[in-house]
Protein backbone atom coordinates (compact mmCIF):
# COMPACT_ATOMS: atom_id res chain seq x y z
CA UNK A 1 0.00 0.00 0.00
CA UNK A 2 1.15 3.52 -0.81
CA UNK A 3 -0.06 6.95 0.24
CA UNK A 4 -1.58 9.23 -2.39
CA UNK A 5 0.80 12.06 -1.59
CA UNK A 6 -0.64 14.68 -3.95
CA UNK A 7 -4.14 14.18 -2.65
CA UNK A 8 -2.99 14.06 0.98
CA UNK A 9 -0.97 17.30 0.74
CA UNK A 10 -3.74 19.11 -1.15
CA UNK A 11 -6.40 18.11 1.37
CA UNK A 12 -4.13 19.09 4.28
CA UNK A 13 -3.57 22.58 2.84
CA UNK A 14 -7.30 22.99 2.19
CA UNK A 15 -8.10 22.00 5.78
CA UNK A 16 -5.62 24.55 7.15
CA UNK A 17 -7.05 27.32 4.96
CA UNK A 18 -10.66 26.37 5.70
CA UNK A 19 -9.98 26.36 9.42
CA UNK A 20 -8.24 29.76 9.23
CA UNK A 21 -11.15 31.34 7.36
CA UNK A 22 -13.78 29.98 9.74
CA UNK A 23 -11.75 31.05 12.78
CA UNK A 24 -11.57 34.58 11.38
CA UNK A 25 -15.30 34.56 10.62
CA UNK A 26 -16.02 33.62 14.24
CA UNK A 27 -13.91 36.58 15.38
CA UNK A 28 -15.60 38.87 12.86
CA UNK A 29 -19.03 37.77 14.05
CA UNK A 30 -17.94 38.39 17.64
CA UNK A 31 -16.87 41.93 16.71
CA UNK A 32 -20.18 42.48 14.91
CA UNK A 33 -22.17 41.32 17.94
CA UNK A 34 -20.28 43.59 20.35
CA UNK A 35 -20.52 46.69 18.16
CA UNK A 36 -24.18 46.30 17.16
CA UNK A 37 -26.27 44.09 19.42
CA UNK A 38 -24.22 44.75 22.58
CA UNK A 39 -23.86 48.52 21.95
CA UNK A 40 -20.07 48.49 21.94
CA UNK A 41 -19.77 46.80 25.33
CA UNK A 42 -17.25 43.95 25.54
CA UNK A 43 -18.76 40.70 26.74
CA UNK A 44 -17.72 39.38 30.15
CA UNK A 45 -16.33 35.81 30.08
CA UNK A 46 -18.54 33.12 31.53
CA UNK A 47 -17.87 31.92 35.04
CA UNK A 48 -15.76 28.78 34.86
CA UNK A 49 -15.94 27.00 38.21
CA UNK A 50 -12.80 24.95 37.68
CA UNK A 51 -10.81 27.95 36.55
CA UNK A 52 -12.09 30.49 39.06
CA UNK A 53 -12.62 28.37 42.18
CA UNK A 54 -9.63 26.04 41.95
CA UNK A 55 -6.98 27.66 39.77
CA UNK A 56 -7.63 31.30 40.76
CA UNK A 57 -6.73 32.40 37.27
CA UNK A 58 -8.17 35.89 37.60
CA UNK A 59 -5.01 36.90 39.46
CA UNK A 60 -2.67 35.91 36.60
CA UNK A 61 -1.29 38.97 34.69
CA UNK A 62 -2.06 39.16 30.97
CA UNK A 63 1.59 38.91 29.90
CA UNK A 64 1.95 35.68 31.88
CA UNK A 65 -1.19 34.29 30.24
CA UNK A 66 0.17 35.04 26.77
CA UNK A 67 3.47 33.36 27.68
CA UNK A 68 1.60 30.29 28.84
CA UNK A 69 -0.36 30.25 25.57
CA UNK A 70 2.90 30.25 23.64
CA UNK A 71 3.96 27.25 25.70
CA UNK A 72 0.71 25.50 24.70
CA UNK A 73 1.65 25.87 21.03
CA UNK A 74 5.19 24.65 21.76
CA UNK A 75 3.88 21.54 23.53
CA UNK A 76 1.39 20.80 20.75
CA UNK A 77 3.68 21.34 17.75
CA UNK A 78 6.58 19.53 19.40
CA UNK A 79 4.50 16.38 19.91
CA UNK A 80 2.94 16.51 16.44
CA UNK A 81 6.23 17.09 14.62
CA UNK A 82 8.02 14.45 16.70
CA UNK A 83 5.33 11.90 15.85
CA UNK A 84 5.55 12.69 12.15
CA UNK A 85 9.36 12.46 12.22
CA UNK A 86 9.29 9.11 14.03
CA UNK A 87 6.69 7.84 11.56
CA UNK A 88 8.89 8.87 8.62
CA UNK A 89 12.02 7.24 10.06
CA UNK A 90 10.70 4.04 11.63
CA UNK A 91 7.23 3.28 10.29
CA UNK A 92 6.05 4.88 7.05
CA UNK A 93 2.78 3.01 7.36
CA UNK A 94 0.59 5.05 4.98
CA UNK A 95 -2.63 4.13 6.78
CA UNK A 96 -1.57 6.08 9.90
CA UNK A 97 -1.07 9.39 8.09
CA UNK A 98 -4.23 8.74 6.08
CA UNK A 99 -6.16 8.30 9.34
CA UNK A 100 -4.75 11.57 10.68
CA UNK A 101 -5.88 13.46 7.58
CA UNK A 102 -9.30 11.77 7.64
CA UNK A 103 -9.78 12.74 11.28
CA UNK A 104 -8.87 16.33 10.45
CA UNK A 105 -11.39 16.32 7.60
CA UNK A 106 -14.11 15.27 10.01
CA UNK A 107 -13.22 17.19 13.16
CA UNK A 108 -11.85 20.53 11.98
CA UNK A 109 -14.89 21.58 9.88
CA UNK A 110 -17.28 20.21 12.51
CA UNK A 111 -15.59 22.10 15.33
CA UNK A 112 -15.26 25.30 13.29
CA UNK A 113 -18.84 25.36 12.02
CA UNK A 114 -20.25 24.56 15.47
CA UNK A 115 -18.74 27.83 16.76
CA UNK A 116 -21.06 29.75 14.44
CA UNK A 117 -24.23 28.36 15.99
CA UNK A 118 -24.33 30.70 18.98
CA UNK A 119 -22.61 33.71 20.55
CA UNK A 120 -20.52 32.78 23.60
CA UNK A 121 -18.09 35.21 25.29
CA UNK A 122 -14.44 34.37 24.84
CA UNK A 123 -12.59 33.06 27.85
CA UNK A 124 -10.10 35.94 27.49
CA UNK A 125 -11.34 39.29 28.85
CA UNK A 126 -11.38 42.00 26.13
CA UNK A 127 -10.22 39.46 23.56
CA UNK A 128 -11.15 41.69 20.60
CA UNK A 129 -8.85 44.44 21.83
CA UNK A 130 -6.05 42.13 23.00
CA UNK A 131 -5.76 40.44 19.61
CA UNK A 132 -6.67 43.48 17.48
CA UNK A 133 -9.61 41.92 15.63
CA UNK A 134 -10.41 44.19 12.65
CA UNK A 135 -13.61 46.21 12.35
CA UNK A 136 -16.72 44.24 11.46
CA UNK A 137 -17.38 46.25 8.25
CA UNK A 138 -14.28 44.74 6.62
CA UNK A 139 -15.72 41.47 5.39
CA UNK A 140 -12.76 40.28 3.33
CA UNK A 141 -9.94 40.04 5.85
CA UNK A 142 -10.98 36.53 7.04
CA UNK A 143 -9.94 35.15 3.65
CA UNK A 144 -6.37 36.45 3.57
CA UNK A 145 -5.36 36.88 7.22
CA UNK A 146 -3.92 33.96 9.23
CA UNK A 147 -5.34 34.11 12.77
CA UNK A 148 -2.92 34.14 15.69
CA UNK A 149 -5.93 33.30 17.81
CA UNK A 150 -9.66 33.59 17.28
CA UNK A 151 -12.01 35.51 19.56
CA UNK A 152 -15.23 33.82 20.50
CA UNK A 153 -15.66 30.70 22.55
CA UNK A 154 -13.75 27.94 20.79
CA UNK A 155 -16.22 25.27 22.00
CA UNK A 156 -13.48 22.78 21.23
CA UNK A 157 -9.75 22.81 21.88
CA UNK A 158 -7.73 22.55 18.67
CA UNK A 159 -4.51 21.87 20.59
CA UNK A 160 -6.03 18.98 22.53
CA UNK A 161 -7.52 17.66 19.29
CA UNK A 162 -4.10 17.41 17.66
CA UNK A 163 -2.55 15.83 20.75
CA UNK A 164 -5.22 13.14 20.98
CA UNK A 165 -4.99 12.35 17.26
CA UNK A 166 -1.21 12.05 17.17
CA UNK A 167 -0.99 10.22 20.49
CA UNK A 168 -3.30 7.60 18.99
CA UNK A 169 -1.14 7.36 15.88
CA UNK A 170 2.08 7.18 17.91
CA UNK A 171 0.81 4.20 19.87
CA UNK A 172 -0.45 2.51 16.68
CA UNK A 173 3.03 2.67 15.15
CA UNK A 174 4.20 0.07 17.65
CA UNK A 175 3.38 -3.55 16.92
CA UNK A 176 0.85 -5.27 19.16
CA UNK A 177 3.54 -7.83 19.98
CA UNK A 178 5.55 -5.12 21.78
CA UNK A 179 2.96 -4.45 24.44
CA UNK A 180 5.32 -2.80 26.93
CA UNK A 181 6.63 -0.29 24.39
CA UNK A 182 3.10 0.35 23.09
CA UNK A 183 1.82 1.09 26.61
CA UNK A 184 4.83 3.31 27.30
CA UNK A 185 4.25 5.44 24.19
CA UNK A 186 0.57 5.74 25.04
CA UNK A 187 1.37 6.72 28.64
CA UNK A 188 3.86 9.40 27.56
CA UNK A 189 1.32 10.82 25.13
CA UNK A 190 -1.40 10.96 27.76
CA UNK A 191 0.90 12.65 30.28
CA UNK A 192 1.93 15.15 27.60
CA UNK A 193 -1.74 15.88 26.86
CA UNK A 194 -2.57 16.34 30.54
CA UNK A 195 0.35 18.75 30.94
CA UNK A 196 -0.91 20.77 27.96
CA UNK A 197 -4.42 20.82 29.41
CA UNK A 198 -2.99 22.19 32.66
CA UNK A 199 -1.37 25.02 30.69
CA UNK A 200 -4.64 25.69 28.84
CA UNK A 201 -6.63 26.01 32.05
CA UNK A 202 -3.95 28.04 33.84
CA UNK A 203 -3.66 30.49 30.94
CA UNK A 204 -7.44 30.72 30.69
CA UNK A 205 -7.08 29.84 27.04
CA UNK A 206 -10.42 28.05 26.87
CA UNK A 207 -13.24 26.97 29.16
CA UNK A 208 -12.75 23.70 30.99
CA UNK A 209 -15.84 22.16 29.41
CA UNK A 210 -14.34 22.80 25.97
CA UNK A 211 -11.22 20.85 26.86
CA UNK A 212 -13.00 17.91 28.47
CA UNK A 213 -15.56 17.55 25.67
CA UNK A 214 -12.76 17.62 23.10
CA UNK A 215 -10.95 14.72 24.76
CA UNK A 216 -14.09 12.58 24.76
CA UNK A 217 -15.24 13.39 21.21
CA UNK A 218 -11.83 13.01 19.55
CA UNK A 219 -11.03 9.74 21.31
CA UNK A 220 -14.38 8.32 20.19
CA UNK A 221 -13.78 9.51 16.64
CA UNK A 222 -10.28 8.02 16.44
CA UNK A 223 -11.54 4.59 17.53
CA UNK A 224 -14.46 4.55 15.08
CA UNK A 225 -13.97 2.11 12.18
CA UNK A 226 -15.36 4.67 9.72
CA UNK A 227 -12.15 6.70 10.02
CA UNK A 228 -10.06 3.69 9.01
CA UNK A 229 -12.34 2.77 6.09
CA UNK A 230 -12.49 6.35 4.81
CA UNK A 231 -8.71 6.76 5.07
CA UNK A 232 -8.01 3.62 3.05
CA UNK A 233 -10.59 4.45 0.41
CA UNK A 234 -9.52 8.06 -0.16
CA UNK A 235 -5.78 8.22 0.52
CA UNK A 236 -4.34 4.73 -0.04
CA UNK A 237 -3.32 3.32 -3.39
CA UNK A 238 -4.51 -0.21 -3.80
CA UNK A 239 -1.86 -2.67 -5.03
CA UNK A 240 -2.16 -3.65 -8.65
CA UNK A 241 -4.00 -6.86 -9.43
CA UNK A 242 -2.44 -9.13 -11.94
CA UNK A 243 -4.76 -11.82 -13.31
CA UNK A 244 -3.27 -15.24 -13.76
CA UNK A 245 -2.67 -16.16 -17.40
CA UNK A 246 -5.17 -18.76 -18.57
CA UNK A 247 -3.61 -22.13 -19.27
CA UNK A 248 -3.78 -23.18 -22.86
CA UNK A 249 -5.89 -26.27 -23.24
CA UNK A 250 -4.24 -29.12 -25.08
CA UNK A 251 -6.08 -31.34 -27.50
CA UNK A 252 -7.05 -34.77 -26.23
CA UNK A 253 -4.58 -36.48 -28.57
CA UNK A 254 -1.66 -34.49 -27.19
CA UNK A 255 -2.72 -35.27 -23.64
CA UNK A 256 -2.77 -39.02 -24.30
CA UNK A 257 0.55 -38.93 -26.10
CA UNK A 258 2.23 -37.05 -23.20
CA UNK A 259 0.78 -39.47 -20.66
CA UNK A 260 2.16 -42.39 -22.67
Amino acid sequence: MKLKWCRAITVTLLIIYFNSVLTNIVSLRQRWFVETINNGTAMTPLYDSLFADWLHGYDIPLQDKITLRDMIDVFTYLWVLSTILIWFVFSRNPVLIAKAISAQMLLVPTFSISQLFTIVPDATPNCLQVYNIPHHTDYWWPFYNYPIRGCGNMLWSSDVTQLVIFTTLASQMVSDRKKVLKCLIWFIGEIWTVATIALILTARYQYSVDVLSTVVVVKLAMTHPWIDHFAKRCFIKKPGYYARSPMQELPDSDIHSRMA
